[in-house]
């Protein structure tokens, strides 16, 4: 019988429910508290961190949030699997992989510390097969600065044809890398500059996957970015008939088995 690939590898490990002694009405600091497991498709995390402890840096800008590294794992990967980040950014992935007793491995072109190893996202030297699960946070557009490097897609504008074809070369690594019968995840953010328009990097993402994966399910992810909550970026989307970038993507596939 063919395995249901929505069916958890292990069985999760619930958080607080809210309301809870330990959850969020307890007065406790969102960071201090274990994480919780999602059961929709609307995610949506109170700090960068959990459980008192600093999974990757928080002053690292465009960090992705711990909690979706653990659901990820929590569903998808067994203890021992081998978790691989190809644009690792602070360690996010690695810490949250090795409490959860994964291996993991990290790629980076300007790594931030020493357990992460220096490669390109679209060239890494590893061997085929080897993963039991791939997650990436690439770059949305030119919108933060992540490397000095050329080769960093963070230099690549979404409105350039040339993003689009550096993700699929990190698509086709990912399809490289990965085991048969297993699971990769795509974080992700649409784009829009005043000037240029609206770019919904979304679902290109998703339509360049599928031709790849088969689709698991699609998650929004609230955004908790500060500049979200400051008066003068809410007053310029207001008066300049524009919204500003809410929700995250947080696309699940699935890489069929022989």
């Amino acid at each position: 019988m063919k395995r249901d690939i929505r069916r958890p590898r292990s069985k999760p490990k619930p958080g607080p429910r809210p309301g809870s002694k330990s959850g969020p009405r307890s007065g406790l600091r969102p960071d201090t508290l274990p994480p919780e497991l999602q059961t929709t498709t609307l995610w949506s995390f109170p700090s960068q961190n959990y459980g008192g402890q600093r999974q990757g840096s928080t002053a690292y800008r465009g960090a992705t949030p711990a909690g979706i590294l653990w659901n990820l794992l929590q569903r998808y990967t067994r203890p021992g699997d081998l978790v691989v980040d190809p644009m690792a950014g602070s360690g996010t992935t690695l810490d949250v992989a090795r409490e959860l007793d994964r291996r993991a491995l990290g790629y980076d072109l300007a790594p931030t510390r020493p357990d992460i190893f220096r490669a390109d996202a679209r060239r890494l030297p590893l061997e085929n097969a080897k993963a039991d699960y791939v997650f990436v946070d690439p770059p949305y557009s030119t919108h933060l600065r992540y490397s000095d490097d050329a080769r960093c897609l963070g230099r690549l504008d979404a409105a350039d044809p040339a993003y689009y074809e550096a993700l699929d070369a990190v698509f086709a690594e990912i399809d490289r890398i990965l085991r048969p019968d297993r699971g990769c995840a795509v974080y992700v953010s649409d784009s829009f500059v005043k000037g240029k328009g609206f770019f919904p990097i979304g679902f290109e993402v998703f339509g360049r996957l599928r031709q790849r994966f088969t689709p698991v399910d699609w998650i929004v992810a609230e955004r908790r970015n500060r500049t979200l909550e400051m008066g003068h970026y809410r007053d310029a989307a207001a008066e300049g008939n524009f919204y500003l970038r809410g929700f995250n993507h947080l696309l699940l596939f699935h890489k069929p088995g022989h």
